[in-house]
């Protein structure tokens, strides 16, 4: 049997998780073509994955430091307004709001940043004039545990040692961290256009359906908060009228189209039972001209502070959390497995429970 060293390649499934405010995030990212040669692993991981075979994993928790690039002062900047350069999204003017983040590339005059620079940075503090910019990784001061299962591996057929790949960089540079509040207060998210849509709905609206593979997960996952005979709410748009009460409450492709989502998740309480779980899942995927304006100015880990922020609000507050899926494989079948390179939708979702 094929085991982790220097002369095979293969996947592992990297599991982030962490905590922050009491709740509790996770992210899932499958790291393909992993070469134990020339690919940087967090600290400590390389060493303890050696001999595994497939199925089995090594984690590690790593302190502020150890594994997220520390936090540092000069990261931190106080500019003026008119340091951020005018920027829209679907040509509508970006606003610049408290708690939320940017793209570093708005930023004017940064010597190491260019204009499509992407590296987010977040808006810790805005008056008339200035604005504050912290360009420090969203998890610079939070510990995160770290676990590498092999998803599988084969004998290197070659003697070359191919590309480089960073792991803790691939999944966690691009999103974690990005759905907390900031100092123990939500973002910033709502303006007097953030419900507004271009198009209604209309009777016979379908969202864009997930793959085959990103249906897969959500039903695993649904898994973790349904168990067998419990009854289950329906919280898509075209779902029957609640009668009764029901054990949880969960939606797939809908929370990007509702317009008073909190006074939907108000509603739906009082068909809950105690303890009740409340499961908001979305992917990448949406139909912008249907979608509430807001969607589509946010990041989709930002967007998992929405639905945790809406979950807030209409009281839903007991054991908030979030977990994010991505870079899964997809069904050879599918007919976008070419133009997707193999790459299913990534999941997003945000769940909370119903007070007891």
């Amino acid at each position: 049997m094929t085991v982790f060293n220097d002369n095979a390649i293969g996947a592992l499934e990297f599991t982030v998780t962490w905590e922050r405010d009491g709740e509790r995030h996770e992210e899932w990212f499958l790291g393909r073509k992993v070469n134990p040669v020339n690919d940087i692993f967090p600290r400590g991981m390389r060493q303890a994955l050696e001999d595994k075979q497939a199925g089995e994993s090594v984690a590690f928790t790593y302190e502020p430091r150890l594994c997220i690039p520390r936090r540092k002062d000069n990261l931190i900047l106080r500019l003026t307004r008119d340091r951020l350069r005018r920027k829209t999204v679907s040509g509508d003017p970006i606003i610049p709001r408290l708690g939320r983040f940017y793209p570093q590339g708005h930023i004017d005059g940064l010597l190491d940043v260019y204009p499509d620079t992407l590296t987010p940075f977040r808006l810790i503090d805005l008056d008339d004039e200035t604005f504050t910019a912290d360009r420090n990784h969203p998890l610079a001061d939070v510990p995160v545990t770290i676990e590498a299962k092999v998803q599988y591996l084969e004998e290197r057929d070659t003697g070359t040692y191919g590309s480089l790949t960073h792991w803790r960089e691939a999944t966690c540079d691009w999103g974690p961290g990005m759905q907390a509040m900031l100092d123990g207060e939500p973002p910033d998210f709502f303006h007097p256009a953030f419900f507004d849509r271009t198009t209604d709905l209309g009777e016979d609206f379908r969202p864009p359906a997930p793959d085959a593979a990103a249906l897969r997960n959500y039903r695993r996952l649904l898994a973790r908060f349904v168990r067998p005979g419990m009854r289950v709410l329906d919280l898509s748009p075209d779902s029957e009228r609640p009668t009764g009460k029901y054990d949880a409450a969960a939606c797939l492709c809908a929370l990007e189209y509702m317009d008073r989502p909190v006074d939907i998740l108000r509603y739906i309480d009082h068909f809950l039972t105690p303890g009740a779980p409340v499961v908001l899942a979305f992917t990448h995927a949406f139909d912008p001209e249907r979608a509430i304006r807001g969607w589509s100015e946010l990041h989709p880990f930002e967007r998992m502070g929405l639905a945790l922020e809406y979950l807030r609000m209409a009281g839903v507050t007991q054991g908030l959390g979030t977990v994010s899926m991505r870079n899964d494989w997809r069904d050879r079948d599918d007919p976008a497995f070419l133009e997707t390179r193999g790459v299913s939708d990534p999941l997003f979702l945000a769940y909370g429970h119903k007070p007891e």
